[in-house]
């Protein structure tokens, strides 16, 4: 789990307290002061069962940006080191840091660490630093509380940062105090007992809905309010699981006039776009579940009704949030990766055993009419999320269609695949389909300084949640070595059992932390979500233009948008109009009535057995 962070901006007011009688500060002699430095530091757990040597070594030389003559101070009595403190400066961001805080075992509890507090503080802001920032754990809770009196404040940078120092205040019998972000502004006053409402949702969709709704039910920060769905049979099951403090609905006008926070969009895919856009501009925030949009005119009226209303619209790309996926963006964003120049995205899923359900058997579904390239984000989504950076061309190719999807009664190419190229010229190959002989999930990303690759799922079950990295000391040394990199974090036990590795915990905790004002919150925006997107909608374009590269439009650009206002392309004859495009690029597949004929029966056999 990350440690708690703060920070101290300059302009706060700096305590200055006299040391008492026999106290004085030195500075380090590294050639002699290591074992008091480890001294001072031996009974509060900074040495995490290291040697001297090793610790010494990793914490004080082995950080580029200090030197220990000058930045290590000893807080000394009668000449005796019993307490230290390191306060450096890293170069790169001028942000000045506050390390390895310790007073030795034998002078402890006589309040003498505020010292070394004042003395690193004045220290730092005498070379005029951004900021100065520090990091500690729950459990040193008289350390904070001298911070906390010091000036410091507590730092909003990570999952569950605002829960976890409410608690600390009302551990410490302390009212409230100011967040900050990681940038250093201001976030919010936060206090020891939350006094903040839980965000209302409504979901639509009692089915694939379930999993929001059982967030809701064990959750903090969430309350379910209202749910709406046409099958009466799943609002009914519904109201049995969750109760009659919920309100239910048949009808999605009248559910929208509900009172909630935030719509979530739970129903079949081809039918997101126009609920999500009469949801903002009824002033709703909107949790999307996939996809998106299904053509350019919609993709134009949905960003206009995000701009126009305000309000917040969070694409649901569960895969995004799987923990190898979660750990590729973070070590991305952290710069340890460098610059971003390769990645791929697998997502080939044998849906056959499961289709006549999917599909309801219906040849019409829109599960059977859509193209190999429609369902792509969960190929695209997590490089995308991880690069941070838009995608400017793509080239799609298509797998023939093949024995498994006419069994299915699918009438697309089996699966798809995109080589796409981004802003900085980096290129991704996502490769994603329902039709594929096996099921395959695996992730993986090039930067200037390494690589990092998800365990393939043919390695067990938990491909996901394996993260390997092979990341050099230096561009261009190749002296690293793969190994297994954690992918746990402070919503890792909350997140357990959740579906997806998890990932829907974390999606929906980002929503709500997102809709209570949070900037903080890692969310797919609905720019973002186009960018994971139309890279297949563009691929399903070049593979009937003869597989030549597509630009693929910048929709925040408003003028680039009036190029695609009509453009109603798409496999869906009910939106598409005289712009219809066939399922599979070489003409849609003659499959017979009795194909759907069998599916049915058989899917009416499989809800026979479960009644």
């Amino acid at each position: 789990m990350e440690q708690l962070k703060m920070y101290f901006i300059p302009g706060t007011p700096v305590k200055e307290t006299p040391l008492p009688a026999g106290y004085s500060f030195s500075h380090l002699d590294p050639q002699k002061d290591m074992k008091a430095w480890c001294d001072c530091l031996r009974n509060g757990d900074l040495l995490n069962g290291r040697t001297d040597e090793q610790a010494y070594n990793e914490d004080i030389p082995g950080i580029p940006d200090i030197d220990p003559a000058r930045d290590v101070f000893f807080l000394d009595h009668n000449g005796e080191h019993i307490g230290t403190v390191t306060a450096f400066v890293y170069q790169k961001t001028n942000i000045g840091d506050v390390h390895m805080v310790g007073i030795r075992e034998d002078h402890r509890g006589k309040g003498l660490a505020k010292h070394l507090n004042e003395i690193a503080v004045k220290t730092l802001l005498a070379r005029n630093v951004r900021f100065i920032s520090l990091t500690t754990d729950e459990k040193r809770k008289t350390a904070i509380r001298s911070y906390l009196a010091a000036g410091f404040l507590p730092v909003e940078y990570d999952y569950r940062m605002q829960t976890r120092w409410e608690q600390v205040l009302k551990d410490l019998k302390i009212d409230s105090v100011q967040m900050l972000y990681e940038d250093g502004t201001p976030y919010k006053m936060i206090y020891k007992n939350n006094h903040e409402s839980r965000v209302r949702i409504g979901v639509l969709g009692a089915g694939r809905g379930q999993t929001i709704m059982e967030y809701c039910r064990k959750s903090d920060n969430a309350v379910l309010t209202a749910v709406c769905d046409k099958d009466p049979r799943c609002l009914k099951n519904a109201k049995e699981r969750f109760g009659e403090d919920v309100a239910y609905y048949d009808d999605f006008d009248r559910f929208l006039e509900h009172d909630m926070d935030l719509v979530v969009l739970a129903n079949y895919a081809n039918a997101h776009a126009p609920l999500a856009i009469k949801s903002l501009n009824a002033g709703k925030n909107v949790f999307s579940e996939l996809l998106p949009v299904q053509t350019m005119a919609e993709a134009v009226e949905l960003v206009e009704a995000v701009e126009r209303s305000g309000k917040l619209y969070i694409y649901g790309e569960n895969c995004c949030f799987m923990p190898a996926a979660r750990k590729m963006r973070k070590l991305f964003k952290s710069g340890k990766m460098g610059a971003f120049q390769y990645g791929e995205g697998e997502y080939m899923h044998n849906c056959e055993n499961d289709w006549h359900h999917h599909s309801h058997s219906d040849p019409d579904h829109w599960r059977n009419t859509m193209s190999a390239f429609y369902y792509c984000t969960h190929s695209t989504g997590p490089i995308i999320h991880a690069a941070g950076l838009r995608p400017v061309s793509v080239t799609g190719f298509e797998a023939p269609f093949n024995k498994k999807m006419y069994r299915m009664g699918a009438k697309a190419g089996p699966f798809g695949m995109e080589i796409i190229t981004l802003e900085n010229g980096a290129l991704i190959k996502s490769l994603h389909g329902v039709g594929s002989v096996k099921y395959s999930l695996w992730y993986a990303c090039q930067g200037d300084m390494g690589v990092l690759e998800s365990e393939r799922n043919v390695a067990g079950k938990d491909g996901v949640q394996k993260l390997y990295m092979n990341c050099d000391k230096v561009e261009g040394s190749d002296d690293g070595a793969f190994t297994d990199t954690d992918t746990s974090d402070g919503l890792s036990d909350l997140a357990e059992g959740f579906d997806h590795g998890g990932a829907d915990y974390y999606l929906l905790y980002n929503t709500c932390e997102a809709v209570k004002g949070n900037k903080q919150a890692e969310i797919i925006d609905v720019y973002e979500a186009l960018d994971m997107f139309l890279p297949g909608m563009f691929a399903y374009f070049s593979v009937l233009d003869g597989n030549r590269p597509q630009a693929i439009p910048d929709l925040r650009d408003p003028a680039e948008r009036e190029k695609w206002r009509s453009d109603t392309r798409c496999t869906d004859p009910a939106v598409a109009g005289d712009q219809l495009l066939p399922s599979y690029s070489k003409g849609n597949p003659d499959i017979p009535q009795s194909i759907y004929d069998g599916l049915k029966a058989k899917l009416d056999a499989d809800l026979q057995r479960k009644s």
